[in-house]
């Protein structure tokens, strides 16, 4: 073959595999994959389908049309099989889990798992590789996250968009305002009383304020310090935790997550 029909044949083939790698890499890298789709077990979070962050994307589109031009010149039959499985490969290959050694994997997996169980933040590092890392806790709820669509509320009162679950009895430890927002800002829409046993709807997220009901509305917010809870309520069944790594010759890198227990009581995680 003449190498001017080689050079073509390269060029063109290169075109396409830019836009078939464009359709393998642009929804990893555009459009985010719905939350039940990417939650996955602890097992998963630091692997290199874990879902973390991505290299450029034109890395990507350039590996994939390198494999496809050389399969071309070497008249390879598998040509669309090379390109999809090194744009995938690629993709894969550039979550947070890759930059990884199965060694700085597999701490990371145990730490990750101690916070989770424990509801407290765990750090952990390998002097083999230089990398370390640190899963703190945000937050623990009783559940999913609750909408605020589905609550009722009373006039004036804000609705936020979720609110974590919460469980237990509540009571008022002293006479405290109810506010319309969860803020010492927030106008006061009503009172509880000293001793006042409490319904409560749900826990602001980041903690502090709880929302407090009263015959199933919303009916204000109150300060989680002017309460006591009572009773012994079941475990916290979900938690939000931010899982930070450092690699060697790498920035730092920093994703949030929402883990539950699924109905064998194993954690499953969802980019937060």
């Amino acid at each position: 073959m003449a190498r001017s029909q080689i050079v073509n044949r390269v060029a063109g083939t290169a075109s396409v595999a830019a836009i078939l790698a464009s359709l393998v890499v642009a929804p990893l890298v555009a459009a985010p994959v719905p939350a039940a789709a990417q939650s996955r077990g602890i097992g998963g979070l630091f692997s290199c389908e874990g879902s973390g962050k991505k290299q450029e994307g034109g890395a990507l589109i350039g590996g994939a049309v390198g494999a496809l031009a050389g399969r071309a010149i070497s008249k390879d039959n598998k040509t669309l099989g090379t390109v999809l499985g090194a744009a995938a490969g690629a993709a894969a290959g550039a979550y947070i889990g890759c930059r990884m050694q199965s060694t700085d994997q597999a701490m990371a997996q145990q730490a990750t798992k101690r916070a989770l169980d424990e509801g407290r933040s765990q750090s952990w590092s390998n002097s083999r590789t230089g990398a370390s890392g640190r899963i703190d806790v945000v937050s623990s709820s009783y559940g999913p996250p609750i909408s605020g669509d589905s609550l009722r509320f009373e006039r004036n009162v804000q609705v936020l968009r979720s609110y974590d679950a919460v469980a237990g009895d509540y009571t008022a430890r002293s006479t405290a305002n109810l506010r319309s927002s969860p803020s010492t800002k927030g106008s006061v829409v009503g009172k509880l009383s000293a001793g006042e046993r409490v319904e409560v709807l749900g826990g602001v997220p980041g903690g502090g304020w709880l929302l407090v009901g009263r015959s199933g509305y919303g009916a204000g917010y109150v300060s989680s310090s002017l309460l006591d809870q009572g009773g012994y309520g079941p475990e916290p069944s979900c938690r939000i935790i931010n899982a930070s790594i450092s690699t060697r010759g790498d920035r730092p890198t920093s994703e949030r997550y929402s883990a539950c227990k699924d109905t064998r009581g194993e954690w499953q995680l969802t980019p937060a």
